[in-house]
Parts: structure tokens; C-alpha cells; sequence
């Protein structure tokens, strides 16, 4: 007897399923991708952190095989200093956002390996043009307090009340006073950023920014390094400081910019520096607008360009 067997019948999905299904999906990708976007938050910050220590480290090691001295925070390419600075030129110019231009001739660059990407902020996505007119990364995110070594070794014309930090035995607080920060890409020129120390530190309807401005990589905050080493992050409470004027360019006005009682410029100067004592003497503005000191060639406490 031969036994038939019913031919099973396949059920498709009706209209109504299939939009439930995208339905649940959508709702789960839109509790699942903030998640994952403050995840890649925290691995950039994490990466970011261990930049700066990597970079710290290098600057204490160029220290401990010079005597103590620490680098110049800025010098022109041009300029005898160059040889001691940390960064060379300046990263809104394209002849120099190459990093053959920029990052290897700084005198840390072989602490770190000879290696580019920790220079950079792994949250940076900044471009500029190259000399061929083409868009390339951004070599450089961070930039180094200039009284950690000064312009070519000395005070910014204006700055000459304020402590600049020749070596690490002149850092009277080393947990207290930041070496290097991130900073905003329509901000960021040479190897150095200037707190603006006017106020400082009872006067705080004085505070100012001054066309440098840290950076917001971080989720409206900022990476510090320290010269004991420690790095930490500061998220900035100020507008002021988080969105800051710009000219039709994008680019930040290079001129004083008040914010009165900014708790922002305040945090920054705490760490920053202190009031220069004794003072020393000054013959007025040299080259690049630094204040040179009496008696001192302009390239500052290296006895010699060659040195």
C-alpha cells in the first residue's frame, strides 16, 4: 500500500511581522549606538591619555640627558633655537604640517620612537592643505605650556612678571603645573599655548583668552600632562571657553578676547605659572616678539646654538 504524504506548506512572513521585526531593530540599533559612540569616547580619551604620557615621558628623558633643561616650547624654523625646541614651525602653515617640517625636527621625537601618531589626538579628524593644495591630517593636537621652556627660551613680550621654567629643579610644584594640552584645530599655530595670565589671581574680571583655546575633543573637555607626569582630563564648565568667537574663515581671532570671571582661565592659570622672583631684567621685545633677557643671547639659556 503506498502511503502519500502531504506536501508541507511554507509560511512566509505577512507585511505586518516584517515591520515589527525593523520595528525591534530600529529601537535596539538606537539604545545600542549612543553606547557605542561614548564607547569609541572613552577609547579615544584612553588613547589620548596614554599620548601624552608617552610624550611626558620623552620630555623628562631629553631632561635627564641634558642636565635638567627642559625644551623650548616654541622657536621658528628659521631660528638658531630650533635645534632645542620640542616642535618646530607651525601646524595652520602647510610648508610646515609635514611631519619631515615639524615633528621629527623636535628634539623629542626620538624618545618617542620616531613615531608620528603620538602627536596626534586620536579624536582629531582636522584636515589642512598641503602645498599641493591637497587635504592631509594634521600632524600636531597638542601644544606645550610656553613657561615650560618659553619662546627660544625666554617670556612672551608682556609675560616678563611670570616665571618661565628653564629646568626641572625651577618647577617649584611639578603636580601642579601642565606641560601639554590639546588644542582646538582653528586655534592651534606653533609648538606653544599661552595662558593669558591677566587677573590672576584676584582680579578675575581681567581674565582673558588670547587666540589660543584648548581643545574639546574629549566631550567638552580637555587632556593635561603634567611635569610630574600625571595626565589628567578637565571638562570646562564656561560657554566662553567651549564655543569661542570665530572670523568668517573658521578661524579664532588673534586678538584679546575678555570672558570676566571665566572659572576656565582661572583653573588654567592656577597651573600655569607663578609671579617671578627676583625679577629679572629684560631689554625689550627680540625675535619673534619674546622678551630677551639682559645680557643673554636671543636663543636663550643654551649657552650656544651649537650646544
Amino acid at each position: 500500500m503506498k502511503l502519500l504524504s502531504k506536501a508541507k506548506t511554507k509560511r512566509a512572513f505577512t507585511l505586518i511581522e516584517l515591520l515589527v521585526v525593523i520595528a525591534i531593530i530600529a529601537i535596539l540599533a538606537a539604545l545600542l549606538l549612543p553606547a557605542l559612540g561614548k564607547a569609541k569616547q572613552t577609547a579615544h580619551g584612553i588613547a589620548c591619555m596614554n599620548n601624552n604620557r608617552q610624550l611626558m615621558l620623552a620630555w623628562n628623558l631629553f631632561a635627564t640627558d641634558n642636565e635638567g633643561r627642559i625644551p623650548y616650547a616654541s622657536a621658528y624654523y628659521q631660528e638658531p633655537t630650533v635645534r632645542f625646541s620640542w616642535a618646530v614651525g607651525t601646524v595652520n602653515n602647510p610648508a610646515f604640517n609635514a611631519a619631515e617640517n615639524y615633528i621629527t625636527k623636535g628634539v623629542i621625537y626620538k624618545y618617542v620612537g620616531n613615531s608620528d601618531d603620538v602627536f596626534r589626538c586620536p579624536a582629531d579628524t582636522s584636515m589642512i592643505k598641503n602645498n599641493n593644495g591637497n587635504l592631509v591630517k594634521r600632524e600636531r593636537s597638542y601644544s606645550m605650556n610656553i613657561f615650560m621652556g618659553g619662546w627660544s627660551g625666554w617670556a612672551f613680550w608682556g609675560d616678563q612678571q611670570w616665571e618661565v621654567y628653564h629646568a626641572l629643579d625651577d618647577i617649584e610644584d611639578p603636580s601642579g603645573r601642565f606641560v601639554l594640552l590639546d588644542m582646538r584645530p582653528n586655534s592651534i599655530n606653533a609648538g606653544n599655548y599661552r595662558v593669558d595670565m591677566s587677573g590672576w589671581p584676584n582680579q578675575p574680571n581681567l581674565h582673558r583668552f588670547w587666540q589660543d583655546y584648548p581643545g574639546v575633543y574629549h566631550i567638552d573637555a580637555t587632556m593635561f600632562s603634567f611635569a610630574d607626569g600625571h595626565c589628567e582630563k578637565k571638562r570646562w564648565l564656561d560657554e566662553r571657553t567651549k564655543n569661542p568667537p570665530e572670523n568668517a574663515d573658521g578661524t579664532i581671532p588673534n586678538r584679546k578676547i575678555s570672558t570676566p570671571n571665566n572659572k576656565d582661565v582661572y583653573w588654567m592659570q592656577e597651573r600655569t605659572t607663578r609671579m617671578e622672583s627676583p625679577q629679572r631684567k629684560y631689554t625689550g621685545p627680540a625675535y619673534a616678539y619674546t622678551a630677551k633677557l639682559a645680557g643673554h643671547p636671543y636663543w636663550g639659556y643654551w649657552k650656544s646654538p651649537g650646544e
